[in-house]
């Protein structure tokens, strides 16, 4: 490809990402009022949520019972603070945390 066919990928991609960021914007009266958009915004969250989770609980190694306690721990706290707060900035914040800190041993159990 030449250095022109790659300029006008690029401003393909571009002119794409930009239409997409905006379209929220542009039809924002279609989608405050329909019903399936709305269920989307209060369902997507939790299931996003439930799919991550699930997703790092199957990438590690559970060779030995004791080799999760750091990532039971941490979706615990992360399930606690959620039904208690209903922060998920607060919730995801304080697991990532203590589970790195239990990865790295900044604390003791």
């Amino acid at each position: 490809m030449s250095g022109l066919e790659y300029l006008i990928a690029a401003l393909i991609m571009a002119a794409v990402t930009f239409a997409l960021r905006a379209f929220p914007f542009v039809a924002r009266g279609f989608i405050a009022h329909h019903k399936r958009i709305q269920l989307l915004g209060r369902r997507l969250p939790v299931a996003m949520m439930v799919l991550l989770t699930l997703y790092a609980m199957n990438v590690h190694n559970w060779s030995q019972p004791s080799d999760g306690y750091a990532q039971l721990i941490a979706v615990a706290l992360v399930a606690l603070l959620q039904l208690w707060r209903r922060q998920a900035l607060l919730s995801i914040l304080v697991g990532t945390g203590v589970y790195m800190g239990l990865m790295n041993d900044w604390f003791v159990l």
